[in-house]
């Protein structure tokens, strides 16, 4: 006799015969898949179970860190054990030894932990915390004085936003991305940038746009008042489409005139910040940013801005800084319009009015180096500097709530006191 012994058959051979038998809907078909797989993680997590008991305590996925300013960028990694004690983690380029106190782990298979690793390099330079300040000297000895001058910080902010700016695809332009056209603006309470209820209760005046909105676009959206002033009129779409942008096609100077530009062939206006400010009736609003980007033009108009009441009123200048006129000559081409022999008089020049800035209550709170290859100076020695750069002043005095009341008895609306 012969006995025909059935074939073995697995859960997909069932599950297909039955469907074939039994034609099912496409939903109810999705219901038991999911539903088998439940039951085989169920079975999963029963092994798992089986192999070890699970604490109530919660998982090493954090570890605290302590005694640090500069707290370390975390990326999950697949196997690291956290024990207590030190642990050595690199921060711009200097090591540090940092505490560590990881919570207890349960057991798992396969242990999660974290890897420290630094933050990227940059090229911003600023002060982690509040250190004394001491002034420098008024006159200048070498000319890497001057740009060792730039890169010291000031003082401190508790939080810096960068705003704006766009992607340069040529290299060697901009910041170390080869971003250009941003600004970092200090967003301490202070200096009331942030809290307004509308865009009145935030003025800036941006000089020098050069077609670039990107800066007056994110301000706008704080949201701040934005008045854009450029030599060019190139009648922006931002201040078209936006009730809180305004767009004037005239220039920032230490005093008024009209001057032709022979590279765009147009004459504009000039004029000094009180005469815009004024003009524009923008008083008795304080100007909680100051933003300057014209091209050697600011040691001009800083002249008189440094020895205006006005100044006071201005929570925090973000500028470019230019020392060009070192290596290029009119429209950037050679010769320089400065020679060599005078390099120092022409940087001293341009420090002699940064020191103004200061003696206003101005500190530097952030500087980085706008990179153009085509504009950079070289010393006796080689060394390489950067003709432009980015720095951003704060008012310190706006810290002082008895400065503050100052503004207020001369008519100006500051929220904190109003």
């Amino acid at each position: 006799m012969v006995i025909n012994l059935p074939k073995r058959r697995t859960i997909e051979h069932v599950l297909r015969s039955t469907m074939a038998e039994y034609p099912l809907s496409r939903s109810t078909r999705r219901e038991m898949r999911l539903w088998l797989t439940g039951i085989c993680l169920a079975l999963l997590l029963l092994s798992l179970w089986t192999a070890g008991s699970l604490p109530s305590q919660p998982p090493a996925t954090r570890a605290h860190l302590v005694k640090s300013l500069d707290l370390p960028l975390v990326f999950p990694v697949i196997e690291e054990n956290l024990i207590p004690g030190n642990m050595l983690v690199e921060i711009r380029s200097k090591k540090t030894l940092m505490e560590v106190t990881p919570h207890s782990p349960y057991s798992i298979r396969g242990q999660l932990a974290y890897l420290h690793r630094s933050p990227p390099p940059t090229r911003l330079h600023f002060n982690p915390d509040v250190s004394p300040w001491t002034p420098w000297g008024p006159k200048l000895e070498t000319i890497s004085d001057y740009f060792r001058y730039l890169r010291t910080p000031q003082t401190s902010c508790r939080k810096l936003k960068r705003l704006g700016g766009t992607y340069n695809c040529k290299k060697g332009q901009g910041d170390e991305n080869n971003m250009d056209g941003h600004k970092y603006v200090c967003m301490d309470p202070s200096l009331e940038v942030v809290g307004a209820k509308d865009a009145r209760g935030c003025l800036t005046l941006s000089f020098g746009t050069q077609m670039d909105t990107s800066f007056d676009k994110a301000v706008s959206v704080l949201p701040c008042e934005v008045h854009m002033f450029d030599v060019l009129d190139f009648d922006p779409p931002l201040a078209k489409f936006n009730d809180n942008v305004y767009f004037h096609a005239e220039g920032l100077a230490r005093m008024k005139y009209s001057v032709h530009f022979h590279n765009i062939n147009k004459t504009a206006t000039m004029d000094t910040l009180k005469a815009y400010f004024f003009k524009n009736k923008l008083y008795p609003r304080p100007i909680h940013i100051l933003k300057v980007d014209i091209e050697n033009g600011e040691w001009e108009a800083f002249k008189d801005i440094a020895q205006d009441p006005l100044f006071d009123a201005v929570g925090q200048l973000a500028m470019e800084v230019h020392a060009t006129e070192l290596v290029a000559g009119p429209e950037g081409k050679p010769p320089p319009n400065v020679p060599r022999e005078k390099w120092l008089g022409a940087l001293q020049e341009r420090y002699d009015v940064l020191r103004m800035i200061e003696a206003r209550g101005f500190r530097r709170a952030l500087y980085w180096d706008n990179v153009q290859d085509e504009f950079s100076l070289h010393d006796e020695k080689g060394t390489r500097y950067e003709t432009s750069g980015e720095v951003l002043y704060v008012n310190t005095n706006w810290y002082n709530t008895t400065f503050k009341q100052y503004l207020v008895k001369n008519g100006f609306a500051l929220r904190e006191l109003t």
